[in-house]
């Protein structure tokens, strides 16, 4: 062997130690910036690594996880596909991270495939049904958008992160909160990003010119973010980045901003403090916080001003606003009629959703999604609105982005494009069954004022709200051909009614009319669950039952103090000891996913009746035993009065 081809065997040799020393690093680096949740620089070391060792399916693994935890979540995919396809492992949860790949980039129908059959080798299936739900959801708004029109403010966004966009009352002034090179002290956070710097923009002739800093009073060498600005535009709230996180202001006087100060202990607490937003009239403030006492996450609170001008002790917006999850960014309309926020928790297309609710009779109403292509299954979060309604801005990332969050523009009111010429419409017009009766009190027989939700039980979804009119309990609701439908009644301080419409009841009927009658939620009172599905002679959930499922743990999330029994029976075919046992396990199979939803365990038992209890005789099928085949909830313990934060009533479309 010669000397050179010597020295480069040595030099190979001796190489193949640093190089897989430096592969080790990189990996532990990632995993470290995994760990901390620095997913972007988890996913830049990963990468540097692959380069490395490009046969380690692990690796693209490991990248892949990262930008699903990331605000890149659509960009996943390539890299799950890659191990998917490289692996004998198809039942393991790479399987579920497949589907959310394919859910954030909106291929909702390939998404579903992975969580149907992630489901079908999971004994926990609450986590992977919310998804299916939200895929099901996506196949729906992206099918009928919203007619609005979405622009990237690209002449004020940078290729860091750009959010929190706050616009003054006449619109010629838009307020953010930016991470980008030029901030104050010019230095790098833990996470490698420049610290936030609160920006200002003015508009001229339309036309958005140049941002600057808003003042050296208010951005420091660290954290500050716009969080609100008063209807005068001569108040701005800011988060400020000290202890776990409070909400600071700051005040306008000719062209200069005031150092900042905390507002009191009422709305700053030991936890944290995120968003605000203030009304018209400047004496209600709303925030999101994860004090303790909330529903779970981050929930949105109101304060109020006393007398004296200071803020009171916060009330929490109840279950209807809050869940389990986090809510966050509300915003209260000039008008006072509506307020907007994000949330995880309502039911949406993925991550953060924009949601609007608006007041009936000093209550809020069940929150509305304001739908695609404002939502999407990234997070859209920091929704504002102009004055005149004309506009909306908001902050989420997109593939035509700069970096990672930029700041959009949402046209609410874009010129109508021209109809479709009727001669090139093929698709044939969709059967409706009419739905129409009173709700009453089930005792007295007065007509009640009530919410009616229908929900398509396969896709389980929300398609229809209705609400009866408050005088004579009357309504009216349209069902569609061709699906198994579940109607859920609802009102306040009465236990909720459900019914059911199955595709082939509803054939060449044009009208069902009914009375509904409500029963006063107190101990021994129970509901039929007409939406909770079995197949014949099991114990498993079928799908089509989640939708109703969400209204009874809606219930006990609202209310509690309320405590209920799960009660399964059915009817007389077959002996009697295994129909004892079926009604059991099915009892005990509702009781459990609603634990798994997060019930409290306080809250519910179960309890199987065999054939013991039939409402009907059982000589028949459809009069008969498929009566007699059922799940009920039933009151046993109510320590306090229903609280009325329960209920409300939502409008079905996007208005102010």
């Amino acid at each position: 062997m010669s000397w050179v081809r010597i020295i480069f065997f040595l030099l190979i040799v001796s190489s193949v130690p640093a190089w897989s020393q430096s592969v080790k690093k990189l990996l532990k680096n990632g995993n470290k910036y995994y760990e901390n949740g620095f997913y972007e620089e988890a996913v830049a070391q990963y990468k540097r690594a692959a380069e490395l060792s490009p046969d380690d399916l692990t690796i693209p693994y490991k990248i892949g996880l990262s930008y699903l935890e990331s605000k890149y979540k659509h960009r996943a995919l390539p890299y799950l596909q890659d191990v998917y396809q490289n692996t004998q492992d198809s039942t393991s949860t790479l399987v579920f991270h497949l589907g959310l790949a394919y859910q954030y980039n909106h291929q909702f129908i390939k998404a579903l495939e992975y969580f149907h059959h992630y489901r079908n080798n999971s004994e926990n299936t609450y986590l992977v049904d919310r998804h299916i739900k939200q895929c099901n959801i996506g196949i729906e708004y992206v099918n009928n958008p919203k007619n609005v029109e979405i622009s990237n403010l690209s002449k004020l966004n940078s290729d860091n992160q750009d959010y929190a966009p706050l616009i003054t009352s006449d619109g010629k002034s838009l307020i953010f909160t930016s991470r980008r090179e030029g901030s104050t002290g010019g230095k790098k956070a833990y996470d490698n990003n420049f610290y936030e710097d609160i920006y200002i923009v003015e508009k001229k002739n339309d036309t958005w010119l140049k941002p600057e800093q808003i003042s050296t009073n208010i951005n420091t060498y660290y954290h500050e973010c716009g969080a609100a600005i008063s209807p005068d535009g001569k108040t701005l709230f800011i988060y400020v980045d000290e202890g776990d996180g409070d909400i600071y202001y700051s005040t306008l006087t000719g062209d200069e901003w005031s150092v900042p100060l905390p507002l009191n202990q009422f709305i700053n607490s030991p936890y944290r403090e995120l968003s605000v937003s203030i009304n018209q009239e400047g004496d209600e403030l709303y925030f999101s916080s994860n004090r303790p006492g909330g529903y779970g996450g981050f929930d949105i609170y109101v304060s109020k001003k006393d007398r004296k001008g200071a803020w009171t002790e916060p009330v929490n917006l109840g279950p209807k606003i809050n869940t389990e999850s986090d809510e966050d960014a509300p915003f209260i309309h000039p008008t006072g009629k509506s307020l907007f926020f994000s949330s995880k928790g309502h039911m949406g297309m993925g991550g953060y959703d924009i949601f609007q609710s608006r007041t009936y009779k000093g209550k809020w109403t069940t929150p509305i999604n304001l739908g695609y292509p404002i939502n999407t299954a990234q997070d859209d979060i920091y929704f504002v609105t102009s004055a005149d309604n004309a506009f909306g801005y908001y902050a989420t990332a997109r593939e035509d982005g700069l970096g990672g969050n930029d700041l959009y523009v949402i046209n609410l009111k874009p010129e109508k494009k021209p109809e479709e010429p009727i001669a090139e419409r093929v698709e044939p017009a969709k059967q409706l069954t009419y739905f129409r009766g009173t709700v009453t009190d089930g005792s007295s027989g007065k007509p009640i004022f009530a919410e009616l939700i229908l929900s398509n039980n396969r896709k389980n979804i929300i398609v229809e709200r209705q609400y009866s009119d408050p005088n004579t309990g009357t309504f009216s609701i349209a069902i569609p051909e061709g699906e198994n439908f579940g109607l859920i009644v609802e009102a306040e301080g009465y236990l909720f009614y459900s019914t059911n419409f199955d595709a082939e009841k509803l054939k060449n009927k044009t009208e069902i009319k009914r009375t509904i009658r409500l029963d006063k939620a107190e101990v021994g009172s129970v509901t039929i669950l007409k939406n909770i599905f079995f197949d014949t002679g099991k114990a498993s959930i079928k799908q089509e039952s989640i939708s109703e499922l969400d209204r009874i743990h809606e219930l006990l999330k609202a209310n509690p103090n309320l405590k209920i029994q799960i009660n399964g029976h059915t009817d007389n075919v077959g002996e009697a000891d295994y129909n004892q046992k079926l009604s059991e396990q099915r009892a005990q199979a509702v009781a459990k996913y609603l634990l798994q939803y997060g019930t409290s365990e306080a809250q519910v038992v179960s309890k199987g009746f065999g054939e013991t209890r039939p409402l009907v005789s059982n000589d028949d099928e459809f009069g008969g035993r498929e009566i007699n085949r059922r799940t009920e909830i039933e009151i046993l313990s109510v320590h306090e009065k229903i609280e009325e934060k329960k209920k409300g009533l939502s409008l079905p479309d996007l208005t102010f």
